[in-house]
């Protein structure tokens, strides 16, 4: 029994390694980000600060938001209700100010190449831009810090983004 088990642990470690091979989040992760710097710049607002601690809640969200097939922005978890919540449980108390965008796209089975990672990141920042709150956030000065979160959903073809914003 403890043979089969261990069996099918590597067969879907396996699977899901070469699921997320299609498509490099990593690289998504450095476009997305250099989007949203860009943006900030064009507007005349300083760019954002990659952190540890905003990231970690942004991962654990984009997770969250995954599995219950929903764009919230609270948890069940009463440690991880709120955006700030999330952001101090990952020992991020030193934020004063937290903001929390969130999205859904829809992904293709496929090898995503680089030039397709440009695509879906730009797709990414146009969703947020055309989205009035979302935009606002993305756009405002009392943000100095950031962190990322993604998380595949290839059953479903989706891509579940959390952007956490921060200020100390």
């Amino acid at each position: 029994m403890k043979k089969n088990v261990l069996i099918i642990l590597i067969i879907s470690y396996f699977n899901c390694n070469s699921q997320e091979a299609k498509l490099d989040l990593e690289l998504l992760h450095v476009k997305v980000f250099t989007l949203v710097n860009n943006y900030r710049v064009s507007i005349k607002v300083k760019p954002l600060l990659k952190d540890a601690v905003l990231k970690e809640a942004a991962e654990d969200h984009s997770i969250y938001i995954a599995i219950e097939q929903s764009l919230t922005h609270e948890q069940s978890n009463p440690n991880k209700k709120l955006p700030k919540d999330r952001v101090y449980f990952y020992k991020g108390n030193d934020f004063v100010l937290v903001g929390e965008n969130l999205l859904y796209t829809g992904i293709k089975d496929k090898i995503y190449k680089e030039t397709d990672l440009d695509v879906l990141a730009n797709k990414i920042i146009e969703l947020w831009k055309n989205s009035p709150n979302h935009l606002k956030i993305m756009s405002s000065e009392k943000y100095s810090y950031t962190g990322f979160g993604f998380q595949l959903d290839w059953t479903n073809k989706k891509l579940y983004v959390a952007q956490v914003f921060g200020a100390k």
